[in-house]
């Protein structure tokens, strides 16, 4: 209801304001309209995509980085068992599953990689095994067990938190692969809940603010090679935390995703290969 009402006269178009320096980790923020907080899985987010529209002979195209956190910590924490499922090419939450739960990888079930993949989401946020076991609707020695395996079996995930959670301490800050750091100040807070909330802050600002600073260096090489573009067969349209949207002729689509595909896993040279996925369609819930 909304969104009709912010477009530009002008352009016929809704035109968002970004922020560099509200989050925390580094990530941009969006607003008026914040266009990076529409969800994609429920019908209602799904509707108000649809309403962005490519012009005619176009199409809106979405490249985005295939579990880019997860990636970043296999290469963060240096884990054997992760580095190995990433550089086979396998479905991590599977891969996950099928360690956790003692059970050939073609024998995960549905449910399985569903509760692996909270764990490996949850592992990133800091998620304790209370937590996990609100998130799964399972009790909580059930997750606490799953958690246990877990680093039972990817054992470099847990040193790796552990040797961050000392460093965090000791120096008040930690940093992302490019050396931004974040300051924290609560880690050594007497007060139990802040240092915890810091501790956890320690664990996923490496992650989520490295992360952060690889789609924006994805940004400047893809904003390079936009500026050698002679034509209006192409436009960055906006970035949603680990995604570029684009507007592109239709008859250039094919060889310009595979471009920016090319670009974005440029941006960085991780342990892991550094994954981008493309679709596109006539409008933005269509390029998923």
């Amino acid at each position: 209801e909304k969104l009709p009402k912010l477009v530009n006269p002008e352009t016929g178009r809704v035109h968002t304001s970004y922020h560099q320096a509200v989050t925390a980790t580094g990530r941009l923020s969006s607003s008026d309209p914040n266009l990076q907080n529409i969800p994609i899985r429920n019908e209602a987010g799904r509707r108000i995509r649809q309403a962005f529209i490519a012009d005619e002979g176009h199409v809106i195209l979405a490249a985005d980085y295939s579990q880019i956190e997860l990636r970043i910590m296999a290469h963060l924490s240096q884990d054997a068992g992760l580095l190995k499922a990433f550089a086979e090419g396998k479905d991590v939450h599977s891969a996950t599953a099928s360690e956790v739960f003692g059970v050939a990888l073609e024998e995960v079930t549905s449910d399985m990689r569903r509760k692996a993949k909270a764990v490996n989401f949850g592992l990133i946020y800091g998620m304790s095994a209370f937590g996990l076991a609100r998130q799964l609707d399972i009790p909580r020695n059930e997750a606490q067990h799953y958690m246990d395996k877990y680093f039972e079996r990817f054992p470099g995930v847990l040193e790796y938190m552990e040797r961050t959670r000392e460093e965090a301490a000791e120096k008040g800050y930690v940093e992302t692969l490019f050396g931004r750091r974040l300051h924290l100040p609560d880690i050594k807070a007497r007060n139990g809940a802040r240092r915890k909330a810091a501790e956890r802050a320690a664990i996923n600002a490496p992650m989520q603010g490295t992360a952060a600073d690889i789609i924006k260096k994805a940004m400047l090489k893809v904003a390079q090679w936009l500026a050698t573009q002679t034509t209006n067969d192409i436009k960055l349209l906006m970035q949603v935390h680990d995604e570029l949207v684009f507007e592109i002729a239709k008859d250039k689509v094919e060889s310009f995703s595979e471009r920016i595909c090319s670009l974005m896993s440029e941006a960085a040279s991780l342990d892991v290969p550094l994954l981008v996925e493309a679709d596109y369609g006539d409008n933005w819930e269509q390029a998923h």
